[in-house]
């Protein structure tokens, strides 16, 4: 008895300790500088929702974002988990108070599911889809072009083709897309900032052992967080749902708010 009791309690507390892990959502604060910014703004990048019929899980991401302060959000593909699901996409971003000056890419499991559907949901929220494609504005004084590829993981991107109608030169520029290969393609060396997703930043974080798998299964050279490559910054955001497994270890879901700032 004394021994059933010990086994109940051990897998109650993994899975509370799991349950954590995968539910438990850090406000991941980073800092960029450039000398093309006057005023500061802050972005709010959100990527991997994965999104099912986790009510109470959505509803505390909403809380989260609408807890903070931005001037720009940015979304960089995967937004559902099914087909089943997509309602739930709309109904999530109606929930999202600040959606000024929002923009996102797609990702590849959207390429899975009602494409047609997803990108009118966006666009009724009023969310710029940007496939291949641009936008060019002020923002806070500040000139800024958003650059937007489809994922590039499935080959579906073309970067030239995003810098139709707009000039990068003395602008603050930005790359959306949802897979690290997009920096395998002759990027201009005016662009300052790129946001990924798609890694999960591994979602099963064990030392050692995930990196070991890692590298036997996927090709992941950029994996989470902030990379520098002379002048160009990466942002690998770690995601807000979970894919294949329904769960996360030592890796938890993330929100990214990004500050640009001057370097003067």
């Amino acid at each position: 008895m004394l021994y059933l009791i010990i086994i109940i309690t051990i897998g109650y507390l993994s899975y509370k300790l799991i349950d954590y892990h995968t539910h438990d959502i850090e406000i991941n604060r980073q800092t960029v500088k450039s000398n093309k910014i006057n005023k500061e703004i802050n972005i709010l990048h959100l990527s991997d929702l994965h999104l099912d019929f986790d009510k109470k899980y959505q509803e505390k991401i909403i809380k989260y974002i609408n807890g903070l302060d931005y001037d720009l959000i940015l979304f960089t593909g995967d937004y559902i988990k099914e087909k089943s699901n997509i309602i739930n996409l709309d109904l999530f971003l109606k929930k999202i108070e600040n959606i000024d000056n929002s923009y996102a890419v797609l990702g590849n499991n959207d390429h899975n599911y009602d494409l047609k559907r997803i990108v009118d949901i966006f666009n009724n929220n009023n969310i710029e889809l940007l496939i291949n494609s641009s936008k060019q504005f002020l923002l806070k004084n500040n000139k800024v072009n958003i650059m937007g590829v489809d994922t590039p993981d499935l080959k579906k991107d073309n970067y030239q083709k995003s810098l139709n109608n707009i000039t990068i030169k003395d602008s603050f520029n930005i790359i959306l897309s949802h897979t690290y290969h997009i920096l395998t393609r002759d990027i201009d060396q005016e662009i300052d900032l790129v946001l990924l997703g798609d890694t999960h930043g591994g979602q099963i974080d064990i030392p050692y052992l995930s990196e070991l798998l890692l590298k036997n299964r996927f090709d992941i050279k950029y994996k989470k967080g902030k990379y520098q490559l002379d002048t160009l910054t990466i942002f690998v955001n770690k995601g807000l749902g979970t894919n294949i497994l329904p769960f996360r270890i030592n890796c938890k879901p993330e929100i990214s708010l990004i500050t640009v700032t001057s370097t003067d």
